[in-house]
């Protein structure tokens, strides 16, 4: 997206006095012919009215206004970008984000492969339908809070919605500020602060606050409906029916080949939380058990042709731990399969490295031209500015934070592929990882390729052979439980950190806040009484040694991050009748 300039169309006396020069700088400007007879036209018009009496004073008010009122635009759009620009309950991204759109950067290998595409895009899987499996609750336009219900707003610039252009549609744009995709907005989202609400006293007194203040974190597992439902599968059954008793073929797809998981990835919400929030490691006896059942002779597990992740499995998805641009472990979704058409072409030179680092420098060269644009954009803006307001510097401030449509899109891309929240030293670190080690670099970054066969090697690692012609071997395995893998009143996400840690690091945990699974239910290593903790871990496997206060141990594969969240509706704490919000009151009635 090029940034087109601002024209203000800026007001000059001299024009207005000087007609003629006016119409000829309007002719070079526009390349146009201006005759006589138009010169002669103007002038006897001006004559007509006599005089034209227009101040310099009130041609600067004139411009001044112009000028606010583009400044007053481009913050309003910044913040509504804010709001509508990561969020993916409403968005019309395809499914799994950006990887199966063609304008993406870092796009699923065959997005680009238009006959390879055609089928899955016309069975419709890929259309974006969490919205539909959202509750009444998500569409309420107030929140509850033990204060009462309140409206949510954004404040990015700490005027508490000057503009009345900020205050959230219904809950269900929270998703938006989920910036960690941990399922909860608390101080952990970069935005949280920003947030504010907004309800009236007894007397219809308007009252602002925090959000933060009156609820200190959010639970967005409320606002998903109890019963999700894969909306693009049942009308792609309802279109195929009808295309049966219709007798049209142009209406029917045959979905044996399309891969199940694009619609699980469009319809369920509870598919935007991170994966190390839904995913739990499948155990050695069940991988053991699951290559008995699937693989064939050769020893390879197929997944395609919904052989694994069909509509009926009880598989939703695996994912596998990778290291990212910052060291640290994350795990990786499998991508959804496109099966290649009938005229698919390998290209023999193909390189998944070349790919991936391709993709990333397009990125990094479109971004820094946008950047560029945008911020010489703001500068010329502030220098119109102060030639005609006061104020100048004070909105210049505002201005200097905002960013463009577009680079709010690729700053949230490049989270996505990368990991990292988005920063320019993040972008140049990803860069120079790139020139120090182009296939680590490739293999950091978001997968671009899909899983399509799974391999038990004889020292129990996992060979995954992906489309794009690469293997590798991993050492686990983690399993898609379709939902955050906590209870309401706790979260909890696995530490892929642990299995690398020495003893002394361990033992710094706060035992309060790391668990390991006792019989069903996940407890704390300060609640189960714990005095030590040792890593047993080897290449294979992860295996932790905890030791309890009552001389006993107990080993665990794994151990998980906890955080605590407070019911404040069930609260029993007496409210001030100050403290609370109410709904407006309607005078006229």
């Amino acid at each position: 997206m090029n940034i087109t300039p601002l024209k203000y169309n800026f007001i000059n006396l001299k024009d207005l006095k000087n007609p003629t020069d006016m119409l000829h700088a309007f002719k070079d400007k526009q390349g146009l012919e201006i005759n006589n007879e138009q010169i002669s036209n103007l002038k006897e018009s001006i004559k007509a009215s006599k005089v034209i009496n227009v101040t310099d004073a009130e041609i600067k008010e004139q411009n001044r206004h112009k000028i606010l009122q583009k400044v007053e635009e481009i913050l309003n759009n910044y913040s509504k970008n804010l709001i509508y620009s990561n969020n993916k309950i409403h968005s019309n991204e395809l499914s799994r984000g950006y990887h199966f759109s063609e304008n993406s950067y870092f796009k699923n290998i065959k997005a680009s492969d238009s006959s390879s595409m055609l089928s899955t895009l016309k069975s419709g899987y890929l259309e974006n339908t969490k919205f539909k499996n959202l509750n009444d609750y998500a569409y309420s336009n107030t929140l509850k809070t033990k204060y009462g219900e309140v409206e949510v707003f954004l404040d990015i610039y700490g005027d508490s919605d000057k503009l009345g252009t900020t205050k959230l549609e219904n809950n269900s744009y929270l998703f938006s500020f989920d910036s960690n995709n941990d399922g909860v907005l608390d101080q952990k989202d970069i935005l949280f602060d920003k947030l504010k609400v907004r309800g009236y006293d007894k007397d219809g007194n308007e009252k602002i606050a925090n959000l933060s203040d009156v609820m200190p974190r959010v639970d967005l597992r409320q606002f998903i409906s109890t019963n999700i439902i894969n909306h693009n599968q049942i009308e792609r059954e309802e279109l195929n029916r009808k295309a049966t008793i219709t007798n049209n073929p142009n209406l029917y797809v045959d979905t044996k080949d399309i891969d199940y998981r694009h619609s699980y990835y469009a319809s369920d919400p509870n598919t935007l939380f991170a994966a190390e929030n839904r995913y739990e490691k499948i155990e050695k006896n069940d991988i053991n058990n699951f290559f008995k059942k699937y693989a064939q002779n050769d020893g390879w597990v197929d997944l395609r042709h919904n052989n694994i992740f069909g509509k009926d499995s009880s598989f939703k998805n695996f994912a596998y731990l990778k290291v990212g641009f910052d060291d640290t472990a994350r795990l990786s979704e499998f991508n959804p399969i496109i099966e290649p058409s009938k005229d698919y072409k390998k290209d023999e030179n193909f390189s998944y490295t070349k790919f991936q680092k391709d993709s990333f420098m397009k990125f990094y060269k479109d971004y820094n031209a946008e950047f560029d644009a945008y911020n010489k954009m703001i500068e010329n803006l502030g220098n119109n500015l102060k030639k005609f307001e006061e104020n100048a510097d004070a909105y210049i401030s505002k201005l200097e934070k905002t960013k463009s449509a577009k680079m709010i899109a690729m700053e949230n891309e490049f989270k996505q592929a990368t990991g990292l929240e988005f920063s320019i030293s993040n972008l140049k670190k990803v860069k120079k990882a790139f020139i120090t080690n182009e296939a680590t670099a490739a293999a950091s970054l978001q997968d671009s390729d899909s899983v399509i066969a799974m391999k038990l090697n004889k020292d129990g690692t996992i060979r995954l052979k992906f489309d794009s012609g690469r293997e590798i071997d991993v050492k686990e395995l983690y399993n898609d439980t379709g939902k955050l893998n906590t209870s309401s009143e706790l979260k909890t996400s696995t530490n892929l950190e642990a299995k690398e840690m020495n003893n002394v690091q361990l033992n710094s945990l706060d035992f309060k806040d790391i668990g390991f699974m006792q019989g069903d239910k996940i407890v704390s290593l300060k609640d189960a009484g714990a005095i030590a903790i040792a890593n047993l871990s080897n290449k294979f496997e992860s295996k932790f040694l905890i030791s309890l206060n009552n001389g006993k141990s107990i080993s665990t594969r794994e151990i998980y991050n906890i955080s605590y969240l407070e019911n404040d509706l069930k609260s029993k704490e007496k409210i001030d009748e100050r403290d609370k919000f109410y709904k407006k009151v309607d005078i006229k009635a």
